[in-house]
């Protein structure tokens, strides 16, 4: 059901940014990104993640206002060693494991973008609205505390798009505040993302 819903969100995203396109022209960008935890999140995976990555469309509905929808798959993990732990309802018993946490996020994100101008560089300021499907492991030895949740979620965004060649190829980079609000049984869970890619412009 879980996966379902993740395929049903994206080819809703994906349709919105194709009718866009329509309106005159757009932006896909391809992006590699790299994740650092902030806040609650930070005091579960503190280590930044290499592993990201990202695919947006963005269509033109005027000369420098772009709408469209981004979906996005990060990995974080920490591995803590071999720890004891004292069992919360239990005090004088304790547990020896070897500790390691994982955070996946799956974004599925309506966008809205405005560029400043054009030329060489095209710089603009964007934000993320939707949601964030959030898988969390807590391991210790082979046991785990598991939790699944979707999020309201949101992030503003800055970034630039620079042409070369032809132009219709650019480099893009980017950087975003990601914000999954709390659910019944989760905290908010936040990260800083900076993007670098190729953009395909037409």
């Amino acid at each position: 059901m879980k996966k379902r819903n993740i395929l049903l969100t994206f080819i809703f995203v994906v349709t919105i940014s194709i009718s866009s396109f329509a309106q005159g022209g757009g932006i896909w960008n391809f992006n590699w990104d790299i994740g650092f935890p902030v806040g609650e999140t930070s005091d579960f995976i503190g280590k930044a993640s290499l592993r990201g990555f990202a695919i947006e469309g963005r269509g033109y509905v005027s000369d420098r206002l772009l709408v469209g929808g981004r979906f996005a798959w990060n990995t974080f993990y920490e591995n803590e060693g071999w720890v004891t732990n004292t069992l919360e309802d239990y005090p004088t018993a304790t547990i020896h494991g070897y500790s390691r946490n994982y955070m996946n996020v799956i974004p599925l994100m309506l966008t809205g973008h405005f560029e400043f101008g054009y030329g060489a560089v095209l710089p603009y300021v964007g934000i993320g609205v939707g949601t964030y499907y959030i898988e969390s492991r807590d391991y210790l030895g082979i046991y785990y505390v598991e939790n699944n949740n979707w999020h309201f979620g949101v992030y503003p965004e800055i970034g630039a798009v620079i042409p070369f060649g032809s132009g219709s190829t650019a480099f893009n980079i980017n950087a975003k505040y990601n914000y999954a609000a709390k659910t019944k049984d989760v905290n908010a869970q936040s990260w800083i993302s900076l993007g670098v890619g190729l953009s395909y412009i037409f």
